[in-house]
């Protein structure tokens, strides 16, 4: 029996809705391309592993109902993502390592609000690394964390009452370390002071190679001003790195994807080189919305032999395990 009229406009006006968010998905993917040119616009930039997979799921039903411009939009879409998500190894670099140079850093978001504190510092002795650099570090978590002295006595502890205080532990001695302030870059455009954050900045030596590790943790780029303040606090990193006389790693929760311009005013023109696996998600993982915002990069001749990420304790980000070694850069 074949359906009523009533039956096939209610079918055609559940696949014409069907139809315009899927295309709307797909627009995202799109905007986020613009994000140079407006905060709010940036903000679509960090999604792509979403749109590469309602790319995916778009294509077949656009063959199947022969939607000839959906099916066009919906494989340049997935191409474009495909290519953007695969482009972020590509410049890793490599060289073979020194065997007098291996150290381990964990860089790690523990959220202010997560009670896990236990767990956290079970974890943290756990993990067998040279520097453990934490970020969202309050007072209750200074003192949580204290028992990581015992093999890491090397510290400096900056906490602070709202979501950016910040925390170094080391078990190799650090030949200097500082909690400086964002105004102690060189910062070209005029932000708003509330919405600079401090970094850590270390020197350590290991055999007879010294490196700079600067510890970040930028705004949310929530708003045009913190938008442009975490933008100018980043690229600001790039102008610092570039005129400094040793090899630096720098690390933490960004807040940019990779593919976010904020990410971008770091990375591009510069010698920094991003930890294997940029793309994979770090904040809220497993979850519709999760993206990658905790990053490292470092400049040669240090290298990166591994990027890891630990298990969930309790914070909506993930540890980042990295390894690195020290390597002339390939030619």
């Amino acid at each position: 029996m074949a359906d009523s009229p009533r039956v096939l406009s209610s079918k055609v006006r559940i696949e014409g809705l069907f139809e315009t968010c899927l295309f709307l998905g797909l627009l995202g993917s799109w905007l986020g391309l613009l994000g140079q040119w407006h905060w709010f616009l940036d903000l679509f930039s960090h999604f792509r592993l979403q749109y590469a997979l309602a790319a995916a799921l778009a294509l077949p039903w656009a063959l199947w109902r022969q939607r000839r411009i959906l099916t066009w939009i919906a494989v340049a879409t997935l191409l474009l993502n495909v290519w953007l998500i695969a482009r972020t190894d590509w410049d890793v670099g490599g060289g073979i390592p020194a065997d007098d140079f291996k150290i381990r850093v964990v860089s790690f978001n523990v959220l202010s609000s997560n009670e896990n504190h236990e767990g956290v510092l079970k974890w943290l002795q756990q993990a067998d690394a040279d520097v453990l650099f934490l970020m969202e570090v309050d007072n209750t978590w200074a003192k949580d964390l204290q028992p990581l002295t015992a093999t890491h006595p090397h510290h400096v502890v900056a906490p602070r009452a709202d979501n950016f205080g910040l925390a170094l532990y080391s078990r190799l001695p650090l030949e200097e370390v500082q909690v400086l302030s964002a105004t102690d870059l060189p910062l070209e455009a005029t932000t708003d002071p509330d919405a600079l954050t401090e970094f850590i900045r270390a020197r350590l030596k290991i055999a007879d190679h010294e490196f700079l590790l600067l510890g970040a943790h930028p705004v949310p780029p929530i708003g045009r001003d913190y938008a442009a303040s975490r933008d100018e606090q980043l690229t600001s990193f790039r102008r610092y790195i570039a005129k400094a006389a040793l090899p630096t790693l720098i690390a933490g929760d960004l807040n940019a994807s990779p593919w976010s311009s904020g990410y971008q005013f770091l990375a591009d023109d510069s010698a920094l080189r991003p930890a294997p696996r940029s793309w994979a998600p770090t904040w809220r993982r497993y979850s519709p919305v999760m993206i990658p915002i905790d990053h490292a990069l470092c400049s040669p001749p240090l290298v990166f032999k591994e990027r890891t990420l630990g298990p969930d304790l309790g914070s909506d980000h993930r540890p980042q395990i990295l390894d690195l070694g020290w390597a002339e850069p390939r030619l």
